[in-house]
């Protein structure tokens, strides 16, 4: 009885690890946040209710996992959640060497890099390191309001090669990015036109010198929903199907 029993285990945990390697990777994505814009100590811990805390790109992290997807969060300087005032950040050299590292580890799907203000800086340093022998392709990057006021590198002037598409929700604030006109990879979305659907109380992105509107697209849910769904739109369809 003993070894029947002994066997049964065996077997069981055999069937668990084939069904393991069995599984369909998941689409990794890259979340970057702001300047100031380093979680919680109770968003980390998972007892933040929503809309409360210091960065909403990890609160949207933490719903992209709902989906089945992979996520792992950064602050603007290559930090993880709750260490950003370390005394020698990885930079964007640590994000990049992160993803290399997990995208071999885990053969993603799709790679996703969602970057926010500064944290949207970062994220093109990123891409664009990733664009270096071994490369490494970007299927989406993704931009809430980036800027690099203050940052010490110029405003990027174009994507680098391994980006597929690029797409910016951009406020009207005069130290955001705006529009790219000479990169067709980018759909820019102008959160400060009424058409396009985000502009309502008590959002003013229409405003050039409004900086709570650009700290509130950080949270906003109906930003949030948008890049969740262009995100999830990318899946591979055997994995859609499932």
């Amino acid at each position: 009885m003993r070894w029947l029993c002994v066997m049964l285990i065996f077997l069981g945990m055999s069937q668990q690890v084939r069904a393991e390697d069995a599984k369909t990777p998941a689409p990794l994505v890259v979340l970057i946040g702001g300047l100031d814009s380093d979680p919680t100590p109770a968003q980390i811990e998972g007892t933040a209710q929503r809309g409360v805390g210091n960065s909403g790109m990890f609160q949207l992290a933490g719903d992209l996992k709902e989906h089945a997807l992979e996520c792992c969060y950064f602050n603007w300087n290559g930090t993880t959640a709750g260490d950003i005032n370390v005394e020698m950040p990885p930079l964007s050299d640590g994000i990049a060497q992160h993803i290399r590292t997990t995208c071999e580890r885990v053969r993603p799907t799709q790679l996703i890099v969602v970057g926010n203000s500064w944290g949207g800086h970062t994220a093109c340093e990123v891409c664009d390191l990733l664009n270096a022998e071994p490369k490494v392709s970007i299927d989406l990057l993704v931009l809430l309001d980036p800027s690099s006021t203050g940052r010490t590198t110029p405003v990027p002037k174009s994507l680098p090669e391994n980006v597929k598409v690029a797409r910016n929700y951009s406020t009207r604030n005069v130290f955001a990015w705006g529009k790219w006109i000479a990169e067709p990879r980018i759909t820019f979305v102008d959160l400060g036109d009424p058409e396009a659907g985000f502009l309502r109380d008590p959002y003013h992105y229409d405003s050039k010198f409004d900086f709570q509107a650009h700290v509130a697209a950080e949270w906003d849910m109906k930003i949030h929903r948008d890049i969740q769904q262009r995100i999830l739109d990318l899946r591979a369809p055997t994995e859609v199907a499932e």
